[in-house]
């Protein structure tokens, strides 16, 4: 019997080793490094924002180590993990603005005219999880969903060179100026998630052996903020990254 139970022991460990050294054979592993372009938009993009004074993406990009396990001639699991490190600074005309500001040391909350500088700043490591399609050779689609964690988080700036109506859009008016002390200002790092959640899509060009480029985009879901919070309109981010492809094996 004892025999037999080491036997068993022996034949059960090979078979998972064996399992392992199949399933990584299989496995396509390739390093990325890419630049990203993008930043936090509406949910609703209507006629709030009337004019885009400037856009400065940041400088914007992300690292990852990922794999691909065949499932078929065709098809494929992909997924690893990325470090990505995204920015904005948008400064924009905008009307009938939800908003809740600081001013000097008065709390206000209502509704701006006006105009409004948002900044942001984020570093998240991401998980994605995909399914791959090889067209041929050379190029490849991938499509699934993202699960992120924010490590570091930001959002700041200020409404200013306009007037708010508190509480409601006929509310008492109050005029923002464009210098600290006159215009409004607002910090919201505490009330972004941790968490983010999205869809995510690329294409993959592989020129040689080694050597390829992809492209990118990511949408989240899950919203910039909490769920309880209503200072700013819902923000969600959005992120095109193009970039190069080392394939390792």
């Amino acid at each position: 019997m004892r025999l037999k139970t080491l036997f068993s022991i022996v034949f059960t460990a090979c078979t998972v080793l064996g399992l392992q050294a199949t399933v990584f054979d299989d496995l396509r592993f390739d390093a990325r490094v890419g630049y990203e372009l993008g930043g936090t938009v509406p949910t609703h993009v209507d006629n709030k924002i009337r004019h885009l004074n400037s856009y400065n993406p940041g400088f914007n990009f992300t690292i990852a180590a990922e794999a691909s396990y065949p499932i078929s001639e065709r098809w494929a699991i992909h997924s690893g993990l990325r470090f990505e490190l995204g920015s904005m600074d948008v400064d924009a005309r905008v009307k009938n603005y939800d908003i809740e500001v600081v001013r000097g040391e008065e709390s206000l909350d209502g509704i701006f005219n006006g105009n409004v500088r948002i900044k942001s700043a984020q570093r998240r490591i991401t998980l994605p999880i995909q399914a791959a399609f090889a067209i041929n050779e050379q190029w490849r689609l991938r499509g699934g969903v993202f699960m992120g964690w924010l490590t570091n988080r930001r959002f700041w700036g200020w409404a200013y060179d306009g007037y708010l109506r508190e509480g409601t859009p006929v509310g008492p008016k109050i005029e923002m100026g464009t210098e600290p002390g006159e215009r409004g200002d607002f910090e919201f790092d505490s009330n972004m998630r941790h968490m983010q959640w999205g869809l995510d899509v690329g294409a993959d060009c592989q020129f040689s052996r080694h050597w390829g480029a992809f492209a990118e985009l990511t949408y989240g879901l899950s919203g910039l903020f909490k769920s309880n919070f209503h200072s700013v309109e819902t923000l969600r981010p959005l992120y095109g990254t193009l970039g190069i492809i080392y394939r390792i094996k």
